[in-house]
């Protein structure tokens, strides 16, 4: 059965009520084991597919090797999960044994986060919320498989915050909005998203935000904010991936970990470490522990990463475009040069007959008067050529036992 089936939605744009009113229902067992029994284990791909809004809300929901590597690079302790679309990234944290409290804005979106959830087991706090703007609507709470209407509480700090903002995303407003003495730009607001992460991260916790690269290298209000996270030693690591690795856009991401303390950033250029399947690009194991290996070890590694220290950002204005940091050109090997004029000197040796064997075409050919006089001049100019190489060909090279000694009367 189709998830319209099992809720009774004749048309798509009805299933997120039905889900919801299905959940707070007393059938929400029965509801979820009937979408456990069609074979439904994970809804963000029949989402994005099916009822996303990217033209609007900027969603792309993260590939399982990228929830597997933020999940990886968390610390200890619970997770705020800003932006949770269906909860792809909660789920892999909740996995590695975090718990999550997960804010989400889209009132279409939060009905499949929450049957995910009780879908496969997560518990978490779900707030209906603008994360950008620091607003709480309404909360549920996911508890073994059931979904109930909870009292909605302040967001308080987490050893985690994890995030796959919008990217992007248009921020009217953004002069209303301070971070840190800042603002963000009003055409986009990736950075503000970051910044209200930072502000629930406790100390010796980590932010981790899967981001587009441009953040990296803006100017203006971006290269403003750049600098203040730079200079309060925020960045931690700087991790590129490869492109194509989301279902419904090419763009290239990044992941930005944050951590109070940081005195140099780590670059890794993971941008070349995936497989192909189909349309998209994804992350194997191997993949995967190559970034957390080099994450942990914090070491440089030609051409994948390197330990920049404060002084070497500085020098670069700030900019954290990898590619300044970690330089992946592999040079050319060069050519053997006993090969090269092995090559030069078959290629003239093909000239040489080319030239005999038109000479000896042009001699046969019958035309009017001026037409005869143009290849006449042609033969003459071949003929001053042939004789000059003449002594470099053997009757054996021209094949057939051709030579122009044979041919030049004619």
């Amino acid at each position: 059965m189709t998830l319209n089936e099992i809720f009774g939605a004749k048309e798509s744009y009805q299933l997120p009520d039905k889900i919801m009113c299905a959940l707070l229902s007393d059938n929400a067992v029965e509801y979820i084991n009937s979408v456990r029994g069609s074979g439904y284990t994970d809804l963000r791909d029949y989402y994005q597919s099916d009822a996303g809004d990217r033209a609007k809300l900027k969603q792309d929901f993260t590939p399982d090797c990228v929830c597997e590597i933020v999940s990886r690079l968390m610390v200890s302790g619970g997770c705020l999960d800003m932006c949770a679309g269906t909860g792809s990234l909660g789920k892999a944290a909740a996995r590695h044994g975090h718990t999550v409290h997960a804010q989400e804005f889209s009132e279409r979106t939060i009905p499949f986060n929450l049957l995910d959830a009780a879908l496969n087991g997560t518990d978490e706090i779900l707030d209906e919320a603008d994360c950008l703007r620091g607003t709480v609507t309404k909360s549920y709470e996911v508890h073994d498989g059931r979904v109930r209407i909870c009292e909605s509480k302040p967001v308080g700090k987490f050893q985690n915050v994890i995030m796959n903002p919008p990217y992007s995303m248009d921020f009217p407003d953004t002069d209303s909005y301070e971070f840190y003495g800042m603002h963000v730009p009003k055409s986009k607001a990736d950075y503000g998203f970051v910044l209200q992460g930072l502000r629930h991260m406790e100390d010796g916790g980590r932010l981790i935000a899967v981001l587009p690269h441009g953040v990296l290298f803006r100017g203006q209000k971006e290269a403003v904010i750049r600098k203040y996270l730079v200079d309060k030693q925020l960045i931690y690591a700087v991790i590129g991936l490869a492109d194509n690795m989301f279902m419904n856009t090419s763009i290239p991401v990044f992941i930005l970990v944050l951590q109070k303390g940081s005195k140099e950033t780590l670059f890794i250029d993971a941008s070349k470490e995936f497989n192909k399947r189909g349309k998209t690009n994804y992350m194997t194991e191997d993949h995967i522990r190559h970034v957390i290996n080099a994450f942990n070890s914090r070491t440089d590694e030609e051409r994948y990463c390197h330990v920049a220290a404060l002084n070497e950002i500085t020098g670069n204005d700030y900019n954290l475009n990898i590619p300044r940091y970690v330089d992946t050109f592999v040079p050319e090997k060069l050519p053997d040069m006993g090969i090269l004029l092995d090559e030069l000197e078959e290629i003239e040796k093909k000239e040489q007959i080319t030239r005999v064997q038109l000479f000896d075409m042009l001699g046969k050919l019958t035309a009017d008067p001026e037409d005869m006089k143009i290849i006449e001049k042609h033969r003459k100019i071949l003929k001053q050529e042939n004789k000059k190489e003449m002594q470099q060909l053997s009757l054996f090279d021209y094949g057939n036992g051709f030579s122009y000694e044979t041919n030049q009367s004619q």
